[in-house]
């Protein structure tokens, strides 16, 4: 049987998803985090390099969380972050696991549970992560998204356009019962795009909107062009707020 999975958003494309007996951090840079239990797995994820997805201020929980654990992106460097850590005392290497663009890996926790991650190469930096944990499937699109710009030109969008369609091919067939993907609103009258296809593509049960600058109206508008989709997008309308998954 299911338990209850509490998913709260924390800033921009960071969220933090409670499992029970695990927790899993993603693209956190800013915010408030929300109450974490000291004694069981926290698992941090990185998609990529860039300060709106990635502060190095996440390793500072390897100080407080004795069963942390970090997943990276390749892309981000953390040279500097070792040294700083062992001039604490703190080894962090062997908290880490690094992640190339179509990978997969198995993480064992400290619980004795095992995590599956499996990447998407990103449309822009870095990867995107589908996790299976137990009998759920998460997923976090980092900046996995159909950057499509009027400012570009066609050549470049329709290449944007058959890049992500790729990448969304991965994911059919694989039920995913909770997705983080971007709904920008700077890309205007394309905002919509990249939300579209993978609701086109994905049997998702329950999709959060991110990457939206604190713009939440562009998720109202984006239930009301869409009612089909009614009770599967998450409502996001402040820092903070959580949401229960069955």
């Amino acid at each position: 049987m299911r338990g209850v999975m509490k998913i709260t958003y924390i800033a921009h494309s960071g969220f933090y998803a409670d499992a029970g007996d695990a927790g899993f951090l993603f693209d956190y840079y800013k915010g408030k985090l929300p109450d974490i239990e000291a004694g069981k797995p926290l698992v941090v994820f990185v998609s990529h390099h860039h300060p709106d997805h990635y502060n190095p201020v996440i390793f500072r929980l390897a100080e407080k969380y004795p069963y942390v654990n970090y997943v990276i992106s390749k892309d981000v460097y953390l040279q500097p972050v070792f040294r700083e850590y062992r001039e604490k005392g703190v080894e962090l290497t062997d908290k880490i696991t690094v992640c190339r663009k179509n990978s997969r890996q198995e993480l064992l926790l400290q619980n004795g549970r095992k995590l599956l991650i499996d990447t998407l190469s990103s449309t822009d930096e870095g990867v995107a992560y589908l996790l299976e944990y137990g009998n759920r499937r998460i997923y976090h699109a980092g900046d996995l998204n159909r950057w499509v710009w009027k400012e570009e030109s066609k050549a470049y969008n329709n290449n944007m356009e058959s890049s992500y369609r790729r990448e969304l091919e991965k994911l059919r067939d694989k039920p995913i019962d909770v997705a983080f993907v971007p709904l920008d609103p700077r890309q205007r009258e394309e905002a919509f795009g990249g939300l579209e296809l993978f609701l086109e593509y994905t049997d998702s049960r329950i999709v959060f909107p991110m990457h939206f600058w604190t713009k939440y109206r562009i998720i109202r508008k984006f239930c009301e062009a869409h009612p089909e989709y009614e009770g599967k997008i998450a409502r996001i309308e402040k820092r903070g707020q959580s949401f229960e998954v069955r």
